[in-house]
């Protein structure tokens, strides 16, 4: 669905859906104009989206592919459109995923099965009923062996059909390097920044994922947020963190007050407009990521690490509080955005917390 509301402020977007009380499966994709040159920032993935920007870039020539992380959602289709003129910029951090950026997908899941109770996972994960995963976890080669490759499938599975193919265009991938970032003073701040064209920025915002970056349009006050603040964030078990994300949270908030930005644009939502509403907005994600961070924070202090990993977190939902209430309800793969399960575990783990020897039976 292609959207030119805001095609006076040099931005159109292509989305699955308007509909501003629910995230979107896919990514959206943003296309910024400026100075006779288009930045596609992240070409989403499928078939649809690709026939959508093939549509509108057929009779322009000079554009540059921006990507605000890693994910497959957010970058499939990439390679479909890059050319010698037209490279794929990502943060430098993404070097090292660009050969198997499918680990998005497998990988995480395996991450989460090496690092939580396995029983546990396997029961949340929904795909084995308890006759197999007590099967699968009967003998150590089994859950060693077995259950890695069926998960690897699985996962793969997963992705193939909500993803579909991914194009890497890995010899078009250019990247922003630290280096190259430097001090820009703006209307009322000072920050480190790349400038990619005269009034077009990025930051550095890592805490979804670690190469994730944000793009700032000034000459519109028109920011591209990506992922940056969804909430509950990090839901990447390999390359997130709960800290950054907060610290992350509270620049973007810094910085729509004070370069007074009227556009906030993100990865799975429709456009939000109005200075006071976007500040608002962010506010209320930072207060809820706090809240979380100083529940958490507040139940491990307390926490016996002689306990297994499903131990603490069923005690860990039996907190009586209207977001562990909703958010345990939401487990991967059901949910590609929030997992509570994630959440808690990079929480032990930022707090230097090892749960007791349960947790990694069969390892």
């Amino acid at each position: 669905m292609r959207n030119e509301d805001y095609k006076d402020k040099g931005m159109i977007y292509f989305t699955e859906s308007l509909n501003s009380e629910r995230a979107t499966n896919l990514a959206n994709t943003h296309i910024l104009s400026m100075s006779g040159r288009d930045y596609v920032i992240d070409t989403s993935c499928g078939k649809k989206r690709y026939r959508e920007i093939k549509e509108f870039l057929k009779e322009r020539h000079d554009y540059s592919i921006l990507c605000t992380h890693y994910h497959n959602d957010h970058i499939a289709n990439n390679g479909r459109f890059a050319r010698a003129h037209s490279p794929i910029i990502y943060h430098c951090k993404a070097r090292s995923k660009i050969s198997n950026l499918r680990t998005n997908s497998y990988g995480q899941v395996l991450v989460m099965y090496r690092d939580m109770d396995k029983e546990g996972f396997l029961k949340r994960l929904g795909m084995f009923n308890d006759t197999w995963i007590k099967l699968l976890l009967k003998r150590k080669i089994y859950s060693r062996y077995i259950t890695r490759v069926l998960l690897y499938a699985a996962s793969i599975m997963i992705s193939l059909k909500s993803i579909g193919r991914i194009y890497t265009g890995k010899k078009y991938v250019r990247y922003l390097e630290d280096v190259s970032r430097t001090g820009i003073e703006f209307d009322r701040m000072k920050a480190d920044a790349w400038k990619i064209d005269d009034s077009l920025y990025a930051f550095e915002t890592p805490g979804h994922s670690d190469d994730h970056i944000v793009f700032y349009l000034q000459s519109t006050r028109l920011l591209v947020a990506g992922d940056a603040l969804n909430f509950l964030t990090p839901n990447d078990i390999q390359f997130g963190t709960v800290k950054e994300t907060i610290e992350t949270q509270k620049f973007l908030l810094d910085l729509v007050k004070n370069e007074n930005i009227e556009i906030l644009c993100q990865g799975h939502y429709p456009p939000l407009t109005g200075n006071d509403k976007i500040v608002d907005y962010i506010s209320g994600i930072i207060e809820k990521h706090e809240h979380m961070y100083a529940l958490t924070t507040g139940f491990l202090r307390g926490v016996n690490t002689a306990l297994t990993f499903d131990e603490i977190y069923e005690r860990y939902c039996a907190i009586d509080d209207p977001l562990i209430n909703r958010l345990k309800k939401i487990t991967f793969p059901r949910s590609t955005l929030v997992f509570l399960d994630v959440y808690l575990l990079k929480m032990l783990q930022e707090a230097g917390i090892e749960p007791g020897e349960g947790s990694v039976a069969c390892n």
